[in-house]
C-alpha cells in the first residue's frame, strides 16, 4: 500500500503547493471584501467545528492579500497554552513583528557600507506594553491595511484571555482618535470553536466587536475540485465520483480528503461506486478524528442522549436554545438540517449507529429498494390525488362553494295564504343536532285553519314530533325537526355525485273541492366533512403511534427480548 502523497489528511493545505486540492471558499470571498473596504467597521470572527479547514483558510486569506502590499501576520494561539502571561504577549509581538518586517521602513546607507542592522525591540509582557507595541508597530508599518489573523483563540487561558482580548477591543474603539488614528489600519480576523465567546464573559469578548462568519462543509462543487485529482494518481473516475464522495462525507473537508486518501492508497484502476463505499467503511474501522469526537459526546450525558435520540431516527427540532444541540453543534456531531437536527454526514452517522449499538430498521443506504420507497409513495399519492380531482371539483361546487340559505315564498292560489319556507340547504350526515324547516304563514284569505304534514320516502330520515301542524289565522309559525340517521359512507371516486335527500310539506286548506298542494324541500347530503375530519384525527393518531413506537424502538426491543427470555426460563 502506497503513501498518499495527493491528498493530504494531517495539518492545514498550502495555498501554492496543495493548490489542486485546495476547494473553493465562499468564506473567503467574504473575508477579501473585508479586507478591501476602505474602512474597518468591525473585526471578524471565523467559527466552525473541529477540522472543517479554519487554519487553511486563513492561509488562502494571506497567500490572496500579501501579492496587494497588505501587511498581514498569521498567529497561531496553540503554542501560548497553558503559559504564563509575559510568554503570551511577547510570543503575539514576535509573530506579527516577524511577519510584518517586510513592510517596515528601512534606512538607505551609503553604497560599500555594510548592511544595517535593525535595533532588537523590546518585546512587551503585560496588556499596557503589548497596547504600546500594537500602535507604535501601526504608526511604522507603510501599509495602510493591517491584517492579523489570530488562529486557536481558544487556547488562550481563561485567566488571561479577557486583558488579551481586551486590548484588541481597546484598539478597535481608540481608533477615532486623533493620536491613535493609526489604530485604524487594523483588521484582526479571529478563528476558532463556535464557543469562542466563552473566552470570556465579560464585555471585553471579542465577538463583540466582530462579524461572524461560519464556517461550513464543502458543497459537491468543492468535493468535485478534489476528486478531479484522482487522475493524477493514475485512478480513472467517472462525473459521478463527486456524488458519491459527498453522499458519504457531506462535503466535511477532512473526511473528503480522507476518503480520498483511502481510494489512492488502495491504487484501484476505476474509483467506482463501490470502492468509495468500501473505503468510507474503512475509515470506520479506526480513525482518530472518529475517536476523539465519540469520546467528547461520551463526556457529555445530555448531549449523549440527545445524539442517541436522533440516530435512532427520532425527528427532534433544531434549535440551538437547547443546551444539549447546541453542544452537538458545537462538537461538529449534527446540523441543522431545515427544520430537524441531523446528524452531520454518513459516515457520523455509521460511527454512532455502531457505538449506540442500533440496528438499521431500514434497508442500507443505496439499496434499491430504499431507493424506491420515496418515488413510489409520491407516485401512490398522486394517483391517489388524480383519482380524486372529479369529486373533488363536485364536492365543492355542490357543498363548500354551493348557497345554503333558502327562503323559498309558497302561495298556490287554492291555498288561500302565503307560506314563507326556511331551511339549510345542506343536511350533514350524523349531526347530533337535528335538521329543521321552518314555516310562516300569513296573509290569509280564508277564516279557516290550514294543516301542514311533513312527509318523506326516504327510510334514513327521522320526524321529530308531530308530523301534522295546524296553522290558524292570521299569521302561525311552526318548526319541524328531523334527523339524518346514516352510518354508511356512499362514496365512489368514479361516481362523483352527491346523495339528495327531498323532504315534503303537503298544504290542506281543508276546503271541499281544493286539492292538498306540496312543496319539495330539495337537501344536499354532506357524507363527507365529518368523515374527512375523523380520518385526519384517526390518521394523526396513528402517526403519533408511530412516531412514538420509532423513537422508543430500541427500548421495545429490549422490553420484547426480556420478555422472550423470561418466558423461555418459565418454560423450563
Amino acid at each position: 500500500m502506497v503513501t498518499s502523497s495527493i491528498f493530504k489528511i494531517r495539518g492545514p493545505l498550502d495555498p501554492v503547493n496543495d493548490s489542486a486540492i485546495c476547494a473553493p471558499r465562499p468564506e473567503l470571498d467574504q473575508l477579501l471584501r473585508a479586507v478591501n473596504a476602505p474602512t474597518v467597521d468591525a473585526y471578524l470572527a471565523i467559527l466552525s467545528s473541529r477540522q472543517p479547514g479554519k487554519t487553511t483558510l486563513l492561509y488562502q486569506l494571506r497567500q490572496r492579500v500579501r501579492p496587494r502590499g497588505i501587511g498581514v501576520a498569521l498567529v497561531d494561539l496553540s503554542l501560548v497554552r497553558d503559559q504564563p502571561e509575559d510568554q503570551l504577549y511577547s510570543f503575539v509581538a514576535g509573530q506579527v513583528l516577524s511577519e510584518l518586517e517586510p513592510n517596515m521602513p528601512r534606512r538607505v546607507e551609503p553604497k560599500g557600507s555594510p548592511p544595517p542592522k535593525r535595533e532588537a525591540t523590546a518585546l512587551p509582557s503585560n496588556p499596557i506594553e503589548f497596547r504600546r507595541f500594537l500602535l507604535d508597530l501601526a504608526r511604522q508599518v507603510r501599509s495602510p491595511r493591517i491584517l492579523l489573523l489570530m488562529d486557536e483563540v481558544e487556547a488562550v487561558s481563561d485567566k488571561y484571555s479577557d486583558a488579551f482580548f481586551g486590548v484588541l477591543r481597546n484598539i478597535f474603539s481608540s481608533r477615532r482618535k486623533e493620536d491613535e488614528a493609526a489604530f485604524e489600519k487594523y483588521l484582526i480576523v479571529f478563528s476558532g470553536a463556535r464557543e469562542l465567546h466563552r473566552l470570556t464573559g465579560g464585555p471585553n469578548s471579542p465577538l463583540n466587536i466582530a462579524e461572524r462568519i461560519y464556517l461550513h462543509d464543502l458543497d459537491v462543487n468543492g468535493v468535485q475540485v478534489i476528486a478531479a485529482n484522482f487522475r493524477r494518481a493514475g485512478i480513472e473516475a467517472s462525473a459521478e465520483a463527486a456524488d458519491w464522495l459527498y453522499a458519504q462525507t457531506s462535503g466535511h473537508p477532512y473526511l473528503t480528503q480522507k476518503l480520498c486518501a483511502q481510494i489512492e492508497q488502495g491504487q484501484p484502476p476505476n474509483g467506482t461506486g463501490e470502492i468509495v463505499q468500501r473505503d468510507g467503511a474503512e475509515i470506520l474501522r479506526s480513525d482518530d478524528h472518529l475517536e476523539k469526537l465519540i469520546i467528547q459526546v461520551d463526556a457529555e450525558p445530555a448531549a449523549k442522549e440527545m445524539l442517541r435520540q436522533i440516530v435512532q431516527g427520532g425527528r427532534v427540532t433544531f434549535s440551538r436554545l437547547k443546551p444539549p444541540l447546541a453542544r452537538l453543534e458545537l462538537l461538529g456531531a449534527i446540523r441543522d438540517a431545515g427544520q430537524q437536527a441531523a446528524v452531520r454526514n454518513a459516515i457520523y452517522l455509521a460511527a454512532f449507529r455502531a457505538h449506540f449499538g442500533v440496528t438499521d430498521a431500514l434497508p442500507p443506504r443505496g439499496s434499491p429498494l430504499r431507493r424506491w420507497i420515496r418515488p413510489i409513495i409520491a407516485f401512490v399519492a398522486a394517483l391517489v390525488l388524480l383519482v380524486n380531482v372529479p369529486f373533488l371539483f363536485v364536492y365543492t361546487r355542490d357543498i363548500l362553494l354551493a348557497s345554503r340559505s333558502v327562503n323559498d315564498v309558497f302561495a298556490p292560489p287554492s291555498l288561500g295564504a302565503r307560506a314563507i319556507i326556511r331551511y339549510d340547504r345542506i343536511l350533514r350526515a350524523n349531526d347530533p343536532n337535528p335538521a329543521s324547516i321552518t314555516v310562516d304563514m300569513d296573509q290569509f284569505t280564508i277564516s279557516t285553519p290550514i294543516t301542514v304534514t311533513f312527509q318523506h320516502t326516504d327510510p334514513d330520515i327521522a320526524g321529530n314530533g308531530e308530523v301534522v301542524r295546524r296553522f290558524d289565522p292570521p299569521a302561525h309559525r311552526e318548526r319541524f325537526d328531523f334527523t339524518l340517521n346514516q352510518s354508511g359512507l356512499p362514496y365512489n371516486p368514479f361516481q362523483p355525485v352527491i346523495p339528495h335527500r327531498r323532504v315534503e310539506l303537503v298544504f290542506d286548506s281543508g276546503a271541499s273541492g281544493v286539492a292538498p298542494q306540496s312543496y319539495t324541500a330539495d337537501f344536499s347530503v354532506d357524507f363527507y366533512s365529518a368523515a374527512v375530519v375523523s380520518a385526519v384525527l384517526s390518521l394523526g393518531g396513528v402517526i403519533t403511534f408511530f412516531a412514538g413506537l420509532w423513537v422508543n424502538v430500541e427500548r421495545l426491543r429490549q422490553a420484547l427480548g426480556l420478555l422472550s427470555r423470561f418466558s423461555r426460563s418459565e418454560g423450563e
